[in-house]
C-alpha cells in the first residue's frame, strides 16, 4: 500500500470490473451534462492541442480515467489528453518544479494538506465564481470543501476521500453481552468495560486500541467535544489546543485511551491492523482498506476473522450522532498558468461529476466527494465509512501546515500526556505555542 495526504492509504491495485453496457450509459448521460453545464461552445469540435494531467497512483481505476477521456473526447475530439501517473514519493518536488515553470501540468491531483501551499502562492487557478457549474457542488463533503479552500477563495475540486470509522468484533461483543454497537462515546466507554471485564484473563487484551501518536483518531474526540486545533484571526494563527474546550476533550480521550487500550502509548497506528489480526484487541479505528489487511494472510492477516468483523462511525458524545472525522484524500487543482483552462475545467466536471464518482466508488472503492453518493457503496462494511464521512472537518487550512505535521507537535503531545510525561495543561500550552510559531512563520 502507499500512503497519500491526509493519512489515507490506498491499495496498489483496483478492480477493472464495467460492463460495455455500463459505459455506454455513463458515456451519453456525461455528454449531455458536459455539453449543458459547460461553456464548451459548438467550435469545440475543431480546436486541437493536448491537455496534460496529473494523476496520482492508485487514485482511480484506469477504466475510469479511460471513460472520462473518451466523455471528453467527445466534445473536443481534436484535443489529444495526456494522462500522466505520479508517485506521493516525489509528486511534491515535481509539483514545485512544474509551477515553477511556464507549462505546468492543466490538472493535477493534489493530496488534500497540499492545496493551501499551492493556492496562496499563486500556483492554482480561482474557481471560486465558477463553484456552480461543478457538479454536486452543494453536497461536496465539507472537510474536501475546506481543503480546497484558501482565504476564502475556492482552488480546486474534491476528488475522493478515505476517513476512519470502528472495526470491531461481533463476537467479542456477543461474549460480553453487547447486542449493538454504541450509539454514544459514554456507551463506547461502558461497552469497553464489558469488554474488559469478558476477557480479563487476556493480559494482552484491549476493548479499544489506540496507539499513542495516533492523531487522526484524536481528533474526532477533539472536535467531537467543542475543542480546535488552531484558529485564524485575519493572517494570524493561534493555537487553541490549550483552550478550556480543546483542554477537556483531550482530558476525556486520554482517560477512555488508558482505561481501554493496551497498546504502546509512544507508538503509532502504522501495525495496528496486524494486532487486531493477533485475537487480543476488540475495536480499532481504521481505514476501510485495513479490513484488507486483517483477513489477508499474506499481511499477516486472519481469513476467518472476515465473518467477525463489524464497522460503526465513532459516536459522538451527543447519544445518535456520530463523531466528526479527519477525511484524508485527494482533490484536483487547474494550474494558473493553463493555456487550456476551459479543457482543464470541462475533464474536471467528467472526472467529479456524477457518474464517474459512482464508478469511484463501486470499482475504486473510494469515498465519492459528494454526500449525495455515499450510499451508492453496496458492501455494508464499506458503507459505513462513508456514512462516518458525512460528518467530517479539516486541519487548519494554512500553507505551513505540513510543517506541523513534520515537527510531530500533536503526536508528541498525546504521547506526553499518555506517558505522564506532562500534564493536560502543559502538553497542550506547549504544543499551541510550537503550532503558532510554525503556522506564522514566513515562507
Amino acid at each position: 500500500a502507499f500512503v497519500s495526504a491526509g493519512g489515507v492509504h490506498h491499495p496498489n491495485s483496483v478492480s477493472r470490473r464495467r460492463t460495455a453496457t455500463w459505459l455506454a450509459a455513463g458515456v451519453a448521460g456525461l455528454v449531455a451534462l458536459v455539453g449543458c453545464g459547460s461553456s464548451a461552445s459548438r467550435s469545440a469540435a475543431s480546436e486541437t492541442g493536448t491537455l496534460d494531467v496529473w494523476l496520482m497512483k492508485g487514485s482511480a481505476p484506469d477504466s475510469v480515467v479511460t471513460a472520462v477521456t473518451a466523455d471528453f473526447n467527445k466534445i473536443y475530439p481534436k484535443v489529444n489528453v495526456n494522462v500522466e501517473i505520479q508517485n506521493w514519493s516525489d509528486v511534491g518536488t515535481k509539483l514545485d518544479t512544474a509551477f515553477a515553470g511556464t507549462t505546468p501540468p492543466d490538472v493535477m491531483e493534489l493530496g488534500n494538506t497540499l492545496v493551501a501551499k499551492y493556492g496562496s502562492s499563486g500556483a492554482l487557478a480561482d474557481l471560486t465564481s465558477d463553484k456552480g457549474s461543478y457538479p454536486n457542488s452543494s453536497t461536496w463533503l465539507q472537510s474536501l470543501t475546506d481543503s480546497c479552500t484558501v482565504n476564502g477563495k475556492l482552488y480546486c475540486v474534491p476528488y475522493y476521500a478515505g476517513t476512519r470509522a470502528v472495526i470491531y468484533r461481533t463476537d467479542m461483543f456477543t461474549s460480553a453481552g453487547i447486542t449493538a454497537p454504541p450509539t454514544s462515546l459514554d456507551e463506547l466507554a461502558a461497552d469497553g468495560a464489558k469488554l474488559n471485564a469478558a476477557n480479563s484473563s487476556d493480559s494482552q487484551f484491549s476493548a479499544l486500541y489506540f496507539p499513542g501518536k495516533y492523531w487522526y483518531a484524536m481528533l474526532s474526540y477533539l472536535w467531537d467535544n467543542g475543542g480546535n486545533i488552531a484558529t485564524q484571526s485575519g493572517t494570524t494563527w493561534t493555537g487553541a489546543l490549550s483552550t478550556p474546550a480543546s483542554q477537556a476533550a483531550i482530558t476525556s480521550w486520554a482517560a477512555q485511551v488508558k482505561t481501554l487500550s493496551k497498546a504502546d502509548k509512544t507508538g503509532d497506528e502504522a501495525k495496528q491492523d496486524a494486532a487486531f489480526a493477533q485475537g487480543h484487541i476488540a475495536m480499532i479505528i481504521a481505514n476501510g482498506w485495513e479490513i484488507g489487511v486483517i483477513t489477508d494472510p499474506a499481511s499477516g492477516g486472519d481469513p476467518t476473522l472476515k465473518p467477525k468483523l463489524g464497522v460503526f462511525p465513532l459516536p459522538s458524545h451527543t447519544a445518535g450522532q456520530t463523531a466528526p472525522v479527519f477525511l484524508g484524500g485527494s482533490d484536483l487543482g487547474i494550474a494558473k498558468k493553463s493555456k487550456h483552462s476551459q479543457w482543464a475545467a470541462d475533464w474536471t466536471k467528467l472526472m467529479t461529476g456524477t457518474t464517474y464518482q459512482t464508478q469511484m466508488v463501486t470499482v475504486g472503492g473510494v469515498i465519492p466527494n459528494t454526500t449525495s453518493l455515499v450510499s451508492v457503496q453496496t458492501d455494508p462494511l464499506l458503507k459505513e465509512f462513508g456514512i462516518a464521512a458525512k460528518n467530517s472537518r479539516f486541519v487548519p487550512n494554512s500553507p505551513n501546515w505540513a510543517n506541523v505535521e513534520t515537527a510531530n507537535v500533536i503526536p508528541n503531545m498525546m504521547v506526553a500526556i499518555l506517558t505522564g510525561q506532562s500534564s493536560v495543561a502543559d502538553a497542550t500550552k506547549s504544543a499551541d505555542t510550537q503550532i503558532a510559531q510554525i503556522l506564522n512563520a514566513s515562507s
